[in-house]
């Protein structure tokens, strides 16, 4: 097993490589992003009924590239669909605003992991006018960690955001003489003439 963190540059298309960890990662392990976007490895077992307790944090590099930004104000809850605002020091400096999905590995797989950049424009020196794509199937509801990232590739300590999904469209009501059909709330109107 490698045991150098490998940094993916997609703007390039290169990898380069990091530190090197001390502990080999293998089954049964998790490397998890914290809000504060340094990464915790846990686990493995390298041969049964050998459990490996030990955890590392790993402080990438493009954590020490200048500044980080701050976000001061963002909402709690983002409603897919709906445009909302961040409110950072230096909205000229910030390249990207992203979503990341929170953590659910098994097995050394993690099928829920999602990054999701959201679009968005400069509103004056501190705003940012952000807005929430309405696909759910690209952000599924829930909890993720919103950040900024500077020009310089520099992340903020991420804000947790509960994404919401739309509120339905009410359901027409009956009226007399409706014929309906079907079940599970899903009402079909057919015409008795």
């Amino acid at each position: 097993a490698s045991t150098e963190a490998e940094i993916y540059d997609p703007a390039t298309n290169t990898w380069t490589t990091g530190a090197r960890a001390r502990v080999a990662r293998l089954y049964h392990s998790i490397a998890l992003l914290l809000p504060d976007a340094r990464v915790l490895t846990a686990g493995s077992n390298p041969s049964r009924r050998n459990d490996e307790m030990r955890l590392e944090i790993y402080h990438p590099p493009y954590l020490f590239r200048g500044p980080r930004p701050c976000i001061e104000h963002v909402p709690e809850r983002i409603t897919l669909g709906a445009s909302f605002t961040v409110h950072v020091p230096d909205a000229g400096e910030i390249k990207w605003i992203s979503l990341i999905r929170p953590m659910a590995t098994t097995h050394s797989y993690d099928s829920d992991q999602r990054l999701v950049d959201i679009p968005f424009r400069r509103n004056g020196a501190c705003r940012l006018n952000a807005h929430m794509p309405a696909n759910p199937n690209l952000v599924p509801p829930g909890y993720y960690m919103l950040f900024v990232v500077s020009k310089r590739g520099v992340p903020s300590v991420a804000r947790w955001v509960h994404v919401l999904a739309k509120p339905k469209a009410p359901e027409p009501a009956l009226e007399r003489g409706d014929i309906v059909v079907g079940t599970g709330r899903r009402i079909v109107r057919v015409d008795p003439g």
